[in-house]
């Protein structure tokens, strides 16, 4: 995370950061990449299969069957 971080990115592309995360973990991840996305103002793309992360973003885009829904 920190090496994806160091350049102050415009966008911050995330496939399942949180993946092998336990609970507490995943959300300190999530919370710092939501920081970064307001200080920097960086967009943040994030992927997860955890709907509780997932609740917590700005918006939400849904795939099924390779189609967003």
């Amino acid at each position: 995370l920190a090496r994806a971080l160091a350049n102050q990115p415009k966008v911050v592309l995330a496939d399942e950061p949180t993946g092998n995360l336990d609970q507490e973990n995943s959300e300190r991840v999530f919370q710092m990449l939501q920081n970064i996305a307001q200080t920097q103002g960086s967009a943040v793309l994030l992927v997860t299969h955890n709907p509780k992360l997932a609740a917590q973003a700005n918006r939400t885009l849904n795939m099924r069957d390779g189609l967003l829904l």
